[in-house]
């Protein structure tokens, strides 16, 4: 059922299809009933769409922590990036060494993003695994490329009501 909180697409198709199996019937019967029908209709859907928007599932908050870091990449702020990690994170010093090296210049998650979750561990965690482009100049000199499309595989876990970086690397093959 989460799908139908995750997106606006169904319930806008079912609406859509509804609406246009009523607007049949109206046209054929010519009965207001019909258009009575057709008024509750539109407002389950404009409920579905706000119930939508309103709650947050799990996939959500880890798409969103992402796409946070991603925004924290291309405006440089180093804080927000590492305030991402979690404080535990081995990769925390690797991650402020490398930063202090670059001026990105933007940082995305490709649409390719698939979250998996673990509810067995304490606390939650969940693996992302996702194509990451980021164009970046490196003030060392030692990367010759500006751009670089990687696939990612991200270990996150549950604090509080955030999602924090436990690990990254290089997913190997597409899951």
């Amino acid at each position: 059922m989460t799908w139908l909180l995750e997106s606006p697409w169904p319930s806008l198709m079912l609406g859509i299809g509804l609406e246009i199996i009523l607007a049949i019937a109206l046209v054929r019967t010519g009965r207001g009933v019909i258009l009575a029908a057709m008024v509750l209709v539109l407002a389950l859907v404009a409920g579905m769409l706000v119930i939508e928007r309103m709650v947050v599932t799990e996939t959500e908050s880890v798409e969103n922590s992402l796409d946070a870091v991603a925004s924290s990449l291309a405006a440089n702020d180093k804080e927000a990036v590492l305030a991402a990690f979690s404080p535990l994170s081995p990769r925390r010093a690797e991650v402020q060494s490398a930063l202090s090296k670059v001026t990105i210049n933007s940082a995305r998650v490709a649409g390719d993003l698939e979250i998996r979750f673990n509810d067995l561990t304490n606390p939650p965690s969940a693996t992302a695994y996702f194509t990451g482009v980021v164009d970046a100049k490196d003030r060392t000199g030692q990367i010759p490329y500006e751009h670089m499309m990687r696939r990612f595989r991200v270990v996150m876990h549950k604090q509080a009501d955030r999602w924090l970086i436990d690990d990254y690397s290089e997913a190997e093959k597409r899951h």
